[in-house]
């Protein structure tokens, strides 16, 4: 018995590590799985044109989508069932938060959107806003996030100005930008000067704070007009097509960009 104990001992602690690789593997692979689901459900919202998206599991399970040129939509497993227009919303926007408030036949609601960390028990995901819903004093709380297309991680350079082709030669550099959704920023050049910044993706539309812009001298062109009065501190709209990316300006202007090789 004294001779077997041994090889006993190499057995179990053989299985436990196996055992423990496997757990490791495991989560890895729900992890990965999470993730492709993530994005597979944030791509289809988009296609739908949804640009802010909130779920929550108290008192139920609940999920808010947010279409800023359509329809707002609330449902829960409770129950309650609610659809309205987005222009019916009073709004009050502060830094730290947004609240959303409307009048319907069904009661009153308001919607709290805070700029909070926010995490739901049964998702594998960190929220940057904390969310509550107040229905005729019935309050459902979560966790929600701006929808943002991954597209829009890569470096991308100025193509044209409306419909009209720019001509690099008159540039000292190529105009760009190249944006990182996940941290929030921007950097790239108006073709004389470098610029830098933060953005907040929200659906269809990239929020710009106000650029930081060095202060070379250039003797060739530069869109920094552009970039100071229609980009910096403006909320913009954009789109792909084609494999470009369309920046849709607040007067109605139009910068196509394609990406670097």
């Amino acid at each position: 018995m004294k001779k077997s104990f041994p090889f006993l001992v190499i057995v179990f602690t053989v299985y436990s590590c196996a055992n423990t690789n496997k757990n490791i593997v495991n989560k890895k692979t729900e992890t990965y799985n999470s993730a492709i689901q993530n994005k597979t459900e944030t791509n289809n919202f988009l296609k739908e044109g949804i640009d802010f998206f909130a779920q929550g599991n108290q008192p139920s399970n609940w999920q808010l989508t947010i279409n800023y040129d359509d329809t707002v939509r609330f449902n829960a497993e409770d129950g309650l069932s609610l659809k309205f227009a987005y222009n019916q919303l009073k709004k009050e926007i502060t830094p730290e938060k947004t609240i959303y408030s409307v009048k319907l036949k069904a009661g009153n609601t308001v919607i709290n959107i805070l700029e909070k960390i926010c995490t739901v028990s049964t998702i594998r995901e960190v929220f940057k806003k904390e969310v509550s819903v107040n229905f005729n004093d019935i309050v459902y709380t979560g966790c929600g996030k701006f929808l943002a297309d991954d597209n829009l991680n890569n470096k991308w350079l100025l193509e044209k100005i409306g419909n009209t082709v720019i001509n690099a030669k008159e540039y000292n550099k190529i105009p760009t930008f190249e944006f990182n959704v996940v941290e929030g920023k921007v950097i790239g050049n108006d073709g004389c000067n470098n610029v830098s910044g933060k953005i907040e993706v929200q659906g269809k539309r990239i929020k710009f704070s106000s650029l930081f812009s060095t202060k070379m001298g250039c003797n060739k062109k530069s869109i920094d007009k552009i970039i100071g009065e229609q980009i910096s501190g403006k909320t913009v709209n954009y789109y792909f097509k084609d494999s470009k990316l369309y920046l849709y300006l607040p007067d109605d202007s139009l910068l196509v960009f394609e990406k670097e090789k």
